[in-house]
């Protein structure tokens, strides 16, 4: 019997780490992108929030769903673009 062979294509991976940073507290927006095998995302963070913390579990969780939901390791680099007030 033949194996299943399973593709995740890069703009799926990507929604997936987005979705992934949108879920933490204090992240306000993100979007994310694939370069080999690494995935950048950026992010905008309420102001207020220590960016560095939110960064580290912004990483933290992209690369634990990717894991679990596209079986993919992936170097994950998390970049703050915009303080937002709110």
């Amino acid at each position: 019997m033949g194996g299943v062979t399973l593709r995740v294509a890069d703009a799926a991976v990507a929604s997936m780490a987005a979705a992934a940073a949108r879920r933490v507290g204090g992240v306000v927006g993100a979007r994310a992108d694939l370069a080999a095998e690494l995935v950048r995302v950026t992010i905008s963070v309420r102001f207020g929030d220590n960016c560095r913390d939110v960064a580290e579990a912004v990483q933290r969780g992209a690369t634990q769903t990717l894991a679990e939901l596209a079986g993919r390791t992936a170097l994950v680099e998390v970049t703050v673009a915009e303080l937002v007030l709110r």
